[in-house]
């Protein structure tokens, strides 16, 4: 059955939770590695609950916060939504912001789901300021449970059609211009823990075969 992209996300964000322990974690790590202030211009692409523009309201007040995400039933459960900071749109039509304007772009565990990884990596450099910042998500594809979901050849449920190696995000960005400053691992899901408590408890780690996703700190020179 054809199904496209917009109604493919229309039905997933109905399952999407509010307090997402796993966002959470990423969206933790990303703060840590911004040098927050006063004015700072933060887009975010895949912002889902947009739980970064809460960190942000308590680290880094007056930052300019706007997000963008496909499915606009998902944008209207944001607490405090407004349409002017939260635009429904797919970001493989480019990214809805001025040349040069960002200091921080944000893309957790959204450019796995993209057909053209490049265009949007170059329309990433396009918005950043000089020396601004990506900071980048994607699925490892070495870690425990990727292999176990293989291995059973598991149906996707998550809308993931493509995967990324440590190798593959430092080329993307290096043909784009862009230079890679960092890297860290997110968590790992306890097995079995789910049974217990509904969902899974998170160990943090950057081990190579546990961590669940890998972040990328980067910049524009």
């Amino acid at each position: 059955m054809l199904i496209t992209k917009e109604e493919f996300y229309k039905a997933r964000g109905e399952t999407y939770a509010l307090d997402d322990e796993e966002a959470l974690i990423r969206y933790q790590n990303a703060v840590r590695w911004m040098t927050l202030r006063e004015g700072l211009v933060v887009r975010e692409v895949g912002c889902k609950f947009a739980v970064i523009r809460d960190l942000l309201d308590t680290r880094a007040q007056g930052a300019d916060y706007k997000a963008i995400d496909i499915d606009q039933a998902t944008l209207n459960r944001i607490p405090r939504f407004n349409a002017a900071q939260f635009i429904c749109h797919d970001a493989r039509a480019g990214l809805p912001f001025p040349d040069s304007s960002a200091d921080y772009i944000l893309c957790l565990e959204v450019m796995e789901h993209l057909e053209r990884p490049t265009d949007f990596i170059n329309e990433v450099r396009r918005v950043l300021k000089v020396g601004g910042r990506l900071i980048l998500s994607v699925p490892n594809p070495y870690c425990w449970m990727e292999w176990l979901a293989n291995s059973r050849r598991e149906m996707d449920i998550e809308g993931h059609i493509s995967t990324f190696t440590y190798q593959n995000v430092d080329a993307l960005l290096r043909f784009a211009g862009l230079r890679l400053l960092d890297m860290q691992g997110t968590f790992t899901r306890v097995p079995f823990s789910r049974r217990a408590r509904g969902r899974y408890s998170l160990v943090r780690t950057s081990a190579l075969l546990l961590s669940r996703s890998f972040m990328f700190l980067v910049e524009k020179p």
